[in-house]
């Protein structure tokens, strides 16, 4: 039947494919783990883009506000931007906490704009160009963009917010997330 020697080749075999067993589950497993956070990550970054998104909307909504609570009539904020787009008015705007009608800035430039950084001592994310965030603050990967229309038809009492936030997270180079809102100037009706 068998002899001694066969039996411990035998053994050799078993051990072998054991380990080759193990080898193959625990890549498995690695790999799991791995893609695991990248969703996670993904997950991750996709909630925020959706808070920064919103508060861009919310942003544009307390400046409307701050118009009609000044007196200074419905949508006179962004006037003098909107005046410069005959067709359709619109006008692209970086917006954080700390912006104000007086320091609001009109933007003409190519999409998406300057990085969000955020600032761990306040928890609020800025922007580095107007001196929203402290010298703490880190840059992410988040870019917001927020665009204010007008339409040319109808009698003006609308203005439409729309907030967009771009971002990379690993291999996928480019996310977004866009918010829109509409206001309208009920005071006039």
């Amino acid at each position: 039947m068998f002899n001694t020697r066969s039996k411990k080749g035998q053994a050799l075999i078993e051990a072998m494919v054991a380990i080759s067993v193990l080898t193959v589950s625990f890549l498995g497993i690695v790999s799991l783990l791995s893609k695991s956070i990248f969703y996670g990550r993904d997950v991750s970054d996709n909630m925020k883009a959706t808070y920064l998104a919103s508060e861009g909307i919310e942003i544009a909504k307390n400046l409307i506000d701050n118009d009609i609570a000044a007196g200074n009539g419905w949508g006179s904020c962004f006037a003098k931007y909107l005046a410069s787009y005959p067709s359709y008015k619109e006008a692209s705007f970086e917006m954080d906490y700390a912006t104000t009608c007086d320091n609001l800035n009109g933007l003409f430039y190519t999409y998406p704009g300057d990085s969000l950084y955020f600032d761990p001592m306040t928890d609020l994310y800025g922007y580095e160009s107007n001196n929203s965030v402290g010298s703490d603050a880190v840059e992410t990967n988040f870019a917001r963009r927020i665009r204010i229309q007008v339409p040319t038809s109808g009698n003006g009492n609308e203005i439409t917010v729309i907030s967009s936030v771009t971002w990379s997270t690993g291999p996928i180079t480019y996310q977004k997330v866009d918010m829109e809102d509409h206001f309208y100037n009920l005071q006039s009706q």
